[in-house]
């Protein structure tokens, strides 16, 4: 994955550096009048082509970590969705409960789909800590 970054700051061999987000929009505010704020995201990199604070750089991380995020972040909560909903119908069905099948499911998928949003909260604040997720700066943008 590659995206276009500022440099905010330089420290020994890493770079501070600001990523704009881009909406599905597009950004082009002037024709949509949706109102629109433009998001920045803050990263640490590494720099090993030294790159000065103020420069626009090309930044790259790993394709396979990052899908593999992608894949964590949307797809373990779709999943556990639908495990709930079929377990908790399932459930209700065979322990002969007296509570609406449909209802339990969505219960459980729910509350299934909440604990794999924490259990990724925690997950991504580990990685961090271990600095499991790298980005470089690959090259300078003129």
């Amino acid at each position: 994955m590659k995206e276009k970054a500022k440099v905010i700051e330089v420290k020994e061999q890493f770079a501070r550096l600001e990523i704009r987000r881009v909406s599905a929009c597009g950004e082009s505010c002037a024709s949509c009048k949706g109102g629109c704020v433009p998001t920045n995201t803050y990263i640490n990199a590494l720099n090993p082509i030294g790159a000065k604070a103020g420069e626009f750089v090309e930044v790259e991380m790993s394709t396979k970590i990052f899908l593999k995020a992608v894949a964590i972040t949307y797809g373990l909560p779709l999943i556990m969705l639908f495990i709930g909903i079929f377990a908790g119908s399932a459930l209700t069905d065979n322990l002969g409960l007296t509570i609406n099948s449909d209802l339990a499911g969505a219960f459980l998928g729910f509350t299934l789909m909440t604990l794999s949003y924490i259990l990724i909260y925690r997950q991504d604040k580990k990685y961090k800590r271990q600095d499991k997720i790298k980005f470089e700066v690959t090259r300078i943008l003129v």
